[in-house]
């Protein structure tokens, strides 16, 4: 059978053994707690099943591993010093007698996401705890503290499970005149682009340098080279080092049999050194501002090697206001549906300039969408030269000689006709970054033509849509698309707040970093396209369709605004026993 067959598989039994945990009563969500959480559940447990259950949530307590993690390491760090952090910090919302004071300081996200809780704190069984939330508003993560600090911090971690009668069930009060000194300033050195030393008085500070100490010591990225000739100056740059030269030549890391099976590695920069000139958030982010110190602070994506707190994006939660495009009968729609991949979209993702934008992870996928440079590319694969033999005119992406996806449409030597039966992509904008006059860009315009914004649409007329990083709007159009009834083909570095609850190859096709896979991917559901009827060369438009369905069925059910809410409302009150003093003793215990 196809390897992509038997992740399908594995995924529906993997998804319904853990849907079947749902807990049926407040005893059994604690218990299940206790049991994969090591520690009594935190105060106002009660309250937030009662919630939870009030809107029909799904809350099998693998769905909240995000949280677990976000937090453990701050059970190694002094509460009081934790408390004073977050007081101290300037873009915050404080909670006090459920009310929310500060935050309006004209930040558009700030607003959104205080609007979430000043909503959360409206329901009916909701008590929020006295406590400030401090939020980086930034595009950006902010924190990535090095491996080593964190195992240390994580030492001094330990779950004490208390017997009943010891368990405190109520924070203790805040008193901000008492404990929070007014002259107290947060000490933190925010590491930007900018080198400041003498030694390297010319060259950029590159995010994979602070990346590599935060992965663990024995991870590919901490073991391998920072190659530091892609960000030269003037390019010099060594020719296995250029993008298309550093895409793996068979199947990525960790994949089975080419294809992605398990999405945290997928996502993990740790796993893949080759990323640091193969994707813009390592190429050259859209802005660096971030600190290599542990402190509290909430952000509303990040990469599985950064320190912040993950909450639903603001703009995410804005989305909620919006209209849900619902239409009831998505099965008979999507014979209605063209069969084709599409995606439109700016060249973000990072700052693209002319030495580096061949090493975007935009641009690759649609100069691989594109007929014209596969075409040209599929042309050169066998040219004497084997240094330029299989690369795209743009310098974006290699076909190699030895296929080993072992595509139909490249044993025939078609594969940019077969692409233009499917392939429906293209930007929107190049984003030019110094001298833009208008959406065009003078050193790639030659390579790429621009198409009007048609989003909505185009998901709604196409069986399969790409869901690709670059700024904030990602997060939104996922979930988005997954509504939508087309099947998300999905690649990133993110993390987000649903991803425990989202099982690739059942609700969303996931994709590798690098799209080496994408062929394969699409011949598998399309079809190769060459007319026979043979099983291999049909494709599987049942699956896919399949897929669609599992995908939108699951976002109307645990992917809406009181999803959201009822994960905020667990994350609150986690977060506010953190930074408790009598933290160790706090819990509930009322079902025992």
């Amino acid at each position: 059978a196809h390897p992509i067959a038997h992740l399908i598989a594995r995924a529906t039994l993997d998804f319904k053994k853990t849907v079947a945990k749902q807990p049926q009563s407040l005893s059994a969500a604690a218990s299940q707690y206790r049991k994969l959480r090591r520690r009594h559940p935190p105060p106002g447990f009660a309250a937030w099943y009662a919630f939870a259950v009030d809107q029909g949530a799904l809350i099998p307590e693998e769905f909240f591993d995000q949280i677990y993690h976000d937090l453990g390491p701050f059970w190694g760090l002094d509460p009081r010093m934790l408390a004073k952090q977050a007081h101290a910090q300037r873009t915050r919302i404080s909670i006090r007698d459920g009310k929310m004071v500060g935050g309006r300081n004209g930040n558009e996200k700030l607003d959104m996401w205080r609007d979430m809780l000043g909503v959360l704190a409206q329901y009916r069984h909701v008590t929020l705890p006295d406590v400030d939330i401090p939020l980086n508003t930034n595009e950006e993560p902010a924190l990535i503290v090095p491996w080593e600090d964190i195992a240390t911090t994580m030492e001094f971690t330990r779950p004490l499970k208390l017997k009943p009668g010891e368990v405190l069930d109520e924070f203790s009060p805040v008193d901000d005149d008492k404990e929070f000194d007014k002259k107290y300033k947060l000490d933190v050195t925010w590491l930007t682009e900018k080198l400041h030393r003498p030694a390297v008085a010319v060259g950029l500070r590159t995010y994979w340098s602070l990346l590599q100490p935060a992965c663990a010591p024995n991870s590919p990225t901490r073991k391998g080279k920072l190659m530091a000739d892609i960000w030269h100056m003037q390019g010099h740059t060594r020719e296995e080092h250029l993008a298309a030269h550093l895409l793996p030549p068979r199947f990525p890391n960790g994949s089975v049999d080419g294809y992605v099976g398990n999405w945290s590695q997928a996502i993990d920069p740790c796993q893949y050194p080759y990323l640091q000139g193969l994707h813009g958030a390592f190429v050259r982010p859209e802005q660096i501002s971030t600190s290599q110190k542990m402190f509290p602070l909430f952000s509303g994506s990040k990469m599985s090697i950064n320190n912040d707190i993950l909450v639903p994006r603001a703009e995410e939660w804005n989305a909620t206001y919006g209209p849900l495009v619902v239409d009831d009968a998505p099965g008979e729609s999507w014979s209605q549906r063209e069969s084709k991949l599409f995606w439109r979209g700016p060249a973000t993702g990072g700052t693209n300039t002319k030495m580096n934008w061949n090493r975007f992870h935009r641009h690759r996928f649609v100069s691989m969408c594109n007929g014209s440079h596969v075409e040209a590319a599929e042309q050169s694969i066998h040219d004497v030269n084997t240094s330029t033999s299989g690369i795209s005119p743009a310098g974006t992406f290699r076909l190699h000689e030895n296929a080993a996806y072992r595509l139909t449409a490249r044993k025939e030597r078609r594969l940019a006709d077969w692409l233009h039966l499917w392939a429906d992509v293209a930007f929107t904008d190049l984003k030019c970054f110094d001298e833009a006059k208008g959406k065009s860009c003078p050193y790639n315009s030659a390579f790429y033509s621009l198409a009007r914004p048609e989003s909505a649409e185009g998901v709604a007329k196409s069986k399969y849509t790409a869901i690709l990083d670059g700024g904030s709007e990602d997060g939104r159009e996922f979930v988005k698309c997954l509504q939508s009834g087309s099947v998300a083909l999905r690649a990133s570095v993110s993390q987000s707040w649903y991803d425990a609850r989202l099982w690739p190859w059942m609700h969303f096709v996931p994709m590798d970093n690098t799209f080496v896979d994408l062929y394969g991917i699409m011949e598998y559901f399309v079809g190769s396209g060459n007319g026979e009827e043979k099983e291999a060369h049909k494709g599987h438009d049942d699956q896919a369709r399949r897929i669609a369905t599992a995908g939108r069925e699951w976002a109307l059910k645990a992917l809406r605004r009181e999803d959201m809410l009822v994960y905020v409302y667990r994350l609150v009150l986690e977060y506010r026993r953190v930074l408790d003093v009598k933290r160790e003793r706090l819990g509930y215990a009322g079902d025992l």
